[in-house]
């Protein structure tokens, strides 16, 4: 039945770029938008010719932004196309006109349907799926759902977020266990170099590896499968914090090999707020336990969302549009997605060096050693003074984190690439 509904959608999505079809009944209302003309038509891979600027420029209209502002900060927080609002509005309306137990069972079954498309979206199975409310929570859930003895040594990249830095030098502190936070070059000439880093680092003491994905502070890409690997051999959990991948890579998880894997719907994925996901591998998930047991959780759980992801009562109607979202991407294509996001990046990169050759790139260069965020500094501007800047004077935004960061998501265009470079270039001459 599953299948089917999602089956559903996707011939849906092929005909009008995006939609509702779950249904929920508000008294005397049913809200059904399969027929909605407002939905504007998407076309889909192959379906209307190669995936040009025109075909992007129309991807940017399903998405609600001011037309005078420029949003370029995918790394914190994405606007979602405006189909994710409206099923997140209708389903708030209609909980709100009806709270009662049988109105609200359709959300256990939009959430089943969720996280099937989600499992089927990173490579794994709905066993090993959890819909968590950020990166953050899911990180906590592994931080604090693990046993360690006095002896074991948890290893931590030093650009890791706080949620997979500080929660874990805060437990440590607590029941004794080591941390080992180490550095990897600023500017490594290959992925080995980093792979090395991690290599280095790993005792017989080492019981889990926990590193971001991509950096937030540097934009510096993780070789996660060699990492991964590596530690396999040695026995070693791995944890990849991917708020900064989930959405943008063309991700496969059982090939990555990670033990566990967090993510956030808002930012790369451009889904609905509080929402996020925890993978936990099969083989680990005995060795987790839930940091949260709310109404309705029991022992006899069969997979991780029963078992770490009852939390009692949750923003329902926005995990609602999960299925909507991810279809969307599906229907572009999930390794379109990332070509594009990296198209972005080179082309902003390649523009920087060429009309601000005074810039410094703290973000690599090279589309190996990097994701969909670029960091860099000018020489004599202060970051925090140019992302104020840009947008007030330009409607661009930013962030001034690790410097002047900018990540493009598919709602930018080569264009806006280019308004960007001649904003800086018009502030620092």
């Amino acid at each position: 039945m599953i299948r089917s509904s999602i089956q559903k959608r996707r011939n849906f999505l092929r005909k009008i770029g995006a939609g509702v079809t779950a249904t929920l009944l508000a008294p005397g209302t049913q809200l059904l938008a399969n027929d909605s003309p407002h939905y504007p038509r998407l076309p889909f891979r192959g379906e209307d010719g190669p995936l040009d600027e025109k075909y992007w420029e129309m991807v940017k209209r399903q998405f609600l932004i001011a037309p005078d502002k420029m949003i370029v900060n995918a790394a914190n927080l994405c606007p979602s196309p405006h189909f994710i609002y409206e099923k997140v509005n209708q389903y708030t309306d209609a909980l709100a006109r009806d709270v009662s137990f049988q109105n609200r069972a359709v959300f256990a079954k939009v959430r089943e349907e969720a996280l099937t498309m989600l499992a089927e979206y990173l490579g794994v199975s709905t066993a090993e799926v959890a819909i968590t409310r950020n990166t953050s929570e899911s990180n906590n859930i592994i931080v604090n759902g693990i046993d360690f003895k006095p002896s074991d040594e948890v290893i931590l990249w030093e650009q890791n977020h706080p949620t997979n830095l500080i929660a874990w030098q805060n437990r440590a502190r607590r029941e004794g266990f080591k941390v080992k936070v180490i550095a990897v070059p600023a500017q490594p000439s290959s992925p080995e170099e980093l792979l090395q880093a991690f290599t280095k680092a790993a005792t017989p003491n080492t019981r889990l590896i926990a590193f971001s994905h991509i950096s937030n502070v540097s934009g510096l890409a993780m070789p996660a499968k060699e990492i991964c690997s590596m530690a396999r051999e040695k026995g070693i959990l791995t944890l990849v914090d991917g708020a900064q991948s989930f959405g943008f890579l063309d991700l496969d998880l059982k090939d990555i090999g990670c033990s566990f894997y967090s993510g956030s719907a808002h930012k790369w994925l451009m889904g609905p707020l509080e929402n996020g996901v925890l993978y936990v591998d099969e083989a680990h998930q005995a060795t987790i336990w839930p940091n949260i047991i709310a109404a309705g959780w029991q022992e006899d759980h069969s997979t991780l969302d029963e078992k770490v992801a009852v939390l009692g009562q949750r923003n329902t109607p926005s995990t609602s549009a999960m299925p909507d979202i991810i279809a969307f991407h599906q229907s572009i294509g999930k390794a379109n997605v990332e070509a594009r996001v990296r198209q972005l990046n080179t082309y902003l990169k390649a523009q920087i060096g060429k009309h601000l050759p005074q810039a410094e790139f703290t973000t690599p260069l090279s589309e190996t050693l990097s994701g969909g965020v670029t960091i860099l500094r000018i020489p004599g501007q202060e970051p925090r003074k140019l992302f104020d800047q840009l947008y007030r004077d330009f409607g661009i935004a930013g962030a001034p984190t690790g410097g002047l960061r900018i990540s493009p998501n598919i709602y930018c265009t080569l264009k806006d690439m280019d308004k960007v470079v001649g904003a800086l270039k018009t502030i620092v001459t």
